[in-house]
C-alpha cells in the first residue's frame, strides 16, 4: 500500500558538456600554470646567463686593469732598476757627462718605453731632464705640469723605502709616474734624491691594450666633460665593490667600466672596455627556442590531451548519460549500454548494466510483493480503509471499494465522512480526529442501521520521523460470527441439559431395573407353575408378563448404555480373546430364531485372525445387534453371512443380509437413538431404534468406525472395524466418522 511522501530535493544536473568546458578549463589552466613555470624558469636562466656575461665582463675587464697595471708596474721596474744603481748615484753628484753620453740616449729611453726621465737631487733640485717620443727617439720638451709637480714636491720620495706609483694628468696625456729613491746597487743610501719616469697614456698605448686584451678601449679624463654614459656610471664606480660596473650597451654588446687615480688618489681616468655578448645572445637565443619549443609543446600536448579526453572518455560519457536519460524517461530497464574497451569506462557500464538488472529485478520483485499485498488485500472479507489527516481516503482493499459502491480511482481523495455506507458512522464512532493528535489505537463494535454488527479498529500510521500520516482502518462484518456465538450458548447449555437428562435416565434405568428383575423373576416362576397349576388363560397371561418385562427390560438397558456413553462414564474392559469362538457364541444365541425363520448363518474367517483384543462383552453386544437385525429384517429361507478379514492392524467385522434393504431418503436416519426408517412404521418388525445408535458409539469407544451398504430388495450390508490390538485410546470421533463415510463409499464403488 502506497503512501505518499514529500518529493525530495532534485539535485543540479552536471552534463558532459559542461564537463567538456571543465576539462578545457583545467586544460588552459594547465597551459597558463605550464607558461608561468617556462616564463619563470626563462627568466631565471636569462639572469643567470646575464650573471655569467657580468662576471664574463669583470673578468675581461679584470684583464684590461691587468694591462695597465702591467704596464705600471713595469716602470716601477724600470724606475727601481735605474734609480738603485751605483753610476746614477754617481750622476747626482756630480752630474758627469759620460753618465749622459752613454747612459741617457734617446734611443735608450725609447727602448726602454720611457718618455720621461727626470733627476731630483735630495734638496728637491732637478739635476737632469729628458723628454722622448717613443715612437721616433725624437727628444721632446718636458711637460710644464710634470715640472710643476717637481716644484711642488709632488713627485718627490721622502726615505729610503719611499715610492710613487700612479698617473698624472697632464695638458698633453695623462701619463704613467714612476718614482724611486736614488740609492746604491746594493739598495743602501742615504738616498741622494728621486729617480722620475714618465710614459704617456696615449692613443698608441690604448691600441696596444686593445690588442692585448682583444677589446673595444674608450678612455676619458676625469677633469673633462664625459660623455653620457660615463657620466651615469661615473658615480657608481667608485661606490661599487672592485671598482667596475657592468652595464649592457645594446642586445650586441657590454661595457665594463672603472677608474684610474692619481698619485693623490683621486680620479684620473675612467675607461670602458667594450665586449660582444656572445655569451647573453646565444643563451638568450637557445633559451627563447626552448621557451616557445616547451610552449608549442606544452600547447600541443594540451590540444592532444583535450582530444583524447574527449574522444577517449567525454564522449564516452556523453554516451553513458544518454542513455540514462533515455532510461530514466523511457523507464525501460531492459537497455544495456554497450561500450568497447577494457577500462575504467567499460566496467562502469558494466555496472551499470548490472544495477540495471539488479533494480528491474527489484522492481519486479516489489511489483510482485505490491501485487501480492494488493491480492491479499483484497483477498480479505474484512474493509480496508487508508486515510490522511484531513479524513480523505488515501486508499480502499477491493471489500471496501464494494461495499461503497465505488471504484478506487473515485474512492482516492474522497472525504470518508461523505462516502456512501457506513464510513460517516464509523467515523463517529471511533472518533478519528483525535487518534492523530495521541497516536492511540481505537477499536469497538457497532450495529448498523440495517442491523449488522461490525467490529471496526483505526490504526495510526507514521513516517520514519515519528510523524503520524494516516490512519488504517479494518471493519469486520461480525453478524455471523455474533450468531454463532449465540448457537454456541445455547449448544453448551444444550449440552448441559443432555448429560443432565442422561445423568437422570441412568440414575432412573437403575431404580428400574429392581422391581422390574422381581416382576420378570416372579413372572417366570408363575410361568413354571412352581407355586401350582394355571390354566391355559392363565398361563398365557404369566408369558405376557414375563416377555414384555424382558423386553422393557432390555430398553432400560440400551438407554442405560446410551446414557452411560454420553455422560463419557462408560469404561471399556480390554481383554484378549479368541474370535471364532465369540462368532459361534453369538450365533448359537441367535440359532433359535433364525431357524424359526429357516434363515442359515454362514460364518467366514481369516485364518490369518485368531485372537483379538477389545472389550469382550461390548464386542458381543455390537455382533448380537447387528446380526440381530440381520435375521430381523430377512425373508424366510433367507441367508446370513459373518465375515471376519484382517485390514492392516485392524478387524473387519461383516453381517451381510438377503432381506428387504433400506430406501436410500431413510438411510440418513439409520444411527440415531429412538429413530426408526418407515419400514419400520407398520411395527412388523419391533424395536426401538437404539441398537444401531449403541453400536456405533461402542465402536467408536474402541477407536473403529461403522459402515453400511444397503440396495432396496436386494438386502444390506453392515460392518465395523475395530484394532486388532486394542490400548483402551479411542479416535476423534469426526476422524472416525469420516473413516466410516470412507468405508461406505469403498463399499459403494466395490
Amino acid at each position: 500500500m502506497a503512501v505518499p511522501a514529500s518529493t525530495p530535493k532534485k539535485p543540479p544536473e552536471v552534463s558532459p558538456t559542461d564537463i567538456s568546458k571543465k576539462v578545457l578549463i583545467i586544460t588552459l589552466l594547465i597551459f597558463a600554470v605550464l607558461t608561468a613555470v617556462f616564463t619563470f624558469t626563462h627568466n631565471m636562466q636569462l639572469s643567470n646567463f646575464l650573471e655569467l656575461e657580468e662576471r664574463d665582463t669583470l673578468e675581461n675587464v679584470e684583464r684590461v686593469q691587468n694591462a695597465v697595471s702591467t704596464e705600471q708596474g713595469y716602470l716601477d721596474y724600470i724606475v727601481q732598476d735605474w734609480a738603485c744603481w751605483d753610476d746614477t748615484y754617481q750622476f747626482i753628484e756630480d752630474q758627469n757627462q759620460q753618465y749622459i753620453d752613454v747612459d741617457l740616449q734617446n734611443e735608450t729611453l725609447a727602448g726602454i718605453n720611457v718618455n720621461i726621465m727626470l733627476f731630483v737631487n735630495d734638496s728637491g733640485t732637478l739635476v737632469y731632464a729628458k723628454s722622448v717620443d717613443i715612437e721616433t727617439a725624437e727628444e721632446k720638451p718636458v711637460p710644464e705640469g710634470l715640472l710643476k709637480l717637481i716644484e711642488d714636491g709632488a713627485l718627490l720620495t721622502e726615505g729610503e723605502d719611499d715610492s710613487i706609483s700612479g698617473f698624472v694628468l697632464l695638458d698633453e696625456d695623462p701619463m704613467f709616474i714612476a718614482c724611486h729613491p736614488i740609492l746604491t746597487t746594493k739598495y743602501e743610501g742615504p738616498a741622494k734624491g728621486t729617480l722620475v719616469f714618465g710614459r704617456y697614456f696615449d692613443s698608441a698605448l690604448l691600441e696596444s691594450f686593445k690588442e692585448v686584451t682583444c677589446s673595444s678601449l674608450f678612455m676619458y679624463r676625469a677633469d673633462e666633460n664625459l660623455p653620457p654614459d660615463f657620466q651615469n656610471q661615473y658615480a657608481q664606480v667608485s661606490k661599487t665593490p672592485g671598482g667596475i660596473v657592468v652595464e649592457p650597451l645594446s642586445e650586441e654588446r657590454v661595457a665594463g667600466y672603472f677608474e684610474l687615480r692619481d698619485i693623490a688618489d683621486q680620479p684620473a681616468l675612467i675607461i670602458r672596455a667594450d665586449f660582444p655578448r656572445e655569451l647573453y645572445s646565444h643563451g638568450k637565443k637557445t633559451l627563447d627556442y626552448m621557451y616557445f619549443f616547451l610552449l608549442l609543446t606544452g600547447l600541443l600536448t594540451g590540444v592532444g590531451v583535450k582530444f583524447a579526453l574527449d574522444r577517449l572518455f567525454i564522449s564516452r560519457l556523453i554516451e553513458i548519460d544518454d542513455f540514462v536519460t533515455n532510461v530514466r524517461s523511457e523507464k525501460d530497464l531492459s537497455k544495456k549500454l554497450e561500450l568497447k574497451d577494457n577500462d575504467e569506462l567499460f566496467r562502469l557500464s558494466r555496472e551499470i548494466n548490472g544495477m540495471l538488472n539488479e533494480i528491474d529485478l527489484a522492481e519486479q520483485e516489489l511489483k510482485a510483493q505490491e501485487r501480492e499485498k494488493k491480492v491479499l488485500l483484497d483477498s480479505l472479507n474484512e474493509l480496508v480503509v487508508f486515510v490522511d489527516p484531513s479524513l480523505n481516503i488515501i486508499w480502499a482493499n477491493k471489500a471496501a471499494l464494494e461495499h461503497m459502491e465505488m471504484n478506487l480511482e473515485e474512492a482516492v481523495g474522497t472525504y470518508q465522512k461523505a462516502a456512501p455506507g457506513i464510513s460517516r458512522r464509523l467515523v463517529e464512532y471511533l472518533q478519528l480526529e483525535p487518534a492523530f493528535v495521541t497516536g492511540g489505537k481505537k477499536s469497538g463494535e457497532f450495529t448498523a442501521e440495517d442491523g449488522k454488527v461490525w467490529f471496526a479498529q483505526a490504526i495510526p500510521v507514521a513516517d520514519e520521523e515519528g510523524n503520524i500520516i494516516g490512519i488504517l482502518e479494518t471493519w469486520w462484518d461480525i453478524t455471523e460470527r455474533k450468531k454463532a456465538e449465540k448457537l454456541f450458548q445455547e449448544k453448551q447449555i444444550a449440552e448441559v441439559a443432555n448429560r443432565t437428562k442422561s445423568e437422570f435416565l441412568a440414575n432412573m434405568s437403575h431404580e428400574l431395573r429392581t422391581p422390574l428383575n422381581s416382576i420378570i423373576g416372579f413372572s417366570d416362576l408363575l410361568y413354571e407353575q412352581a407355586f401350582g397349576e394355571l390354566n391355559e388363560k392363565q398361563l398365557k397371561s404369566v408369558g405376557n408378563i414375563s416377555r414384555s418385562g424382558k423386553h422393557l427390560l432390555n430398553l432400560i438397558n440400551d438407554i442405560l448404555d446410551l446414557s452411560k456413553i454420553e455422560a463419557g462414564k462408560l469404561e471399556l474392559d480390554y481383554r484378549e480373546f479368541r474370535l471364532v469362538s465369540k462368532l459361534n457364541m453369538v450365533k448359537t444365541l441367535l440359532s433359535p430364531i433364525a431357524d424359526r425363520k429357516n434363515i442359515e448363518i454362514e460364518i467366514a474367517v481369516d485364518s490369518k485372525l485368531t485372537s483379538i483384543r477389545a472389550d469382550e462383552d461390548r464386542f458381543i453386544q455390537v455382533l448380537y445387534n447387528l446380526l440381530d437385525n440381520a435375521i430381523k429384517f430377512s425373508d424366510e429361507k433367507g441367508l446370513v453371512k459373518v465375515g471376519a478379514r484382517k485390514k492392516g492392524d485392524m478387524v473387519e467385522i461383516t453381517v451381510k443380509d438377503t432381506g428387504i434393504g433400506i430406501k436410500t431418503e431413510d438411510q440418513k436416519k439409520l444411527f440415531k437413538p429412538f429413530s426408526q426408517v418407515d419400514s419400520f412404521a407398520s411395527k412388523k418388525f419391533q424395536g426401538t431404534g437404539l441398537g444401531l445408535s449403541l453400536v456405533k458409539k461402542i465402536v467408536h469407544l474402541h477407536g473403529g468406525y461403522v459402515w453400511f451398504r444397503s440396495n432396496v430388495g436386494e438386502g444390506s450390508t453392515f460392518a465395523f472395524t475395530i484394532p486388532i490390538n486394542g490400548d483402551g485410546g479411542s479416535a476423534d470421533s469426526g476422524e472416525l466418522e469420516q473413516k466410516g463415510a470412507e468405508g461406505n463409499e469403498e463399499q459403494q464403488s466395490s
